[in-house]
């Protein structure tokens, strides 16, 4: 077991390995079912303040992202605001890209309104793949959002060819 400082209180810290049948919950995800085992946790004896060293966070959030996605129930709010934040768009588009006034989304993200309903959330799975999926994707979802969301499209003639211009 390795010592450091707390950084909340300056007491010593101790750090150990989290188990399977003791996980550490990973309340910076958002959700309130995910928990991770195998990963170092520094937990202060004085203020319970705890540290967690998480490796390869990115690929932890594809794997929470994959699990979300296909599980059979409908998706709450903390899991479609997970899902959207980790497809790297904002609630705005996100809401365009389905349809969706703003407001309802942040209902719905806050647990004030209840789920999105069967045919919203198939595509609100979609969608967070496909932005997750690399930029390409993303830029083509984003030009869909712009355009639902009203903003202007500019277009210029560029070596004898039309093309959209950069919003």
């Amino acid at each position: 077991m390795e010592r450091t400082k707390c950084e909340v209180c300056g007491e010593a810290m101790v750090t150990k390995k989290v188990t399977i049948a003791e996980p550490y919950r990973y309340e910076m995800s958002g959700l309130d079912n995910v928990f991770l085992a195998g990963i170092e946790v520094g937990r202060c004896s004085k203020c319970d303040a705890r540290v967690p060293v998480i490796p390869k966070i990115e690929q932890l959030h594809k794997a929470i992202a994959k699990y979300l996605v296909f599980k059979k129930d409908l998706l709450s709010g903390k899991e479609i605001r997970f899902l959207r934040k980790n497809a790297g768009l904002a609630a705005n588009q996100f809401a365009a890209l389905l349809g969706l006034n703003p407001s309802h989304l942040s209902r719905v993200e806050n647990g004030k309104t209840g789920n999105l309903g069967a045919a919203t959330d198939k595509l609100a799975r979609a969608v967070s793949i496909a932005a997750s999926d690399g930029e390409d994707v993303r830029g083509v979802l984003l030009d869909i959002a712009y355009r639902i969301m009203g903003k202007k499209a500019v277009f210029a003639v560029k070596k004898d060819r039309w093309e959209k211009l950069a919003a």
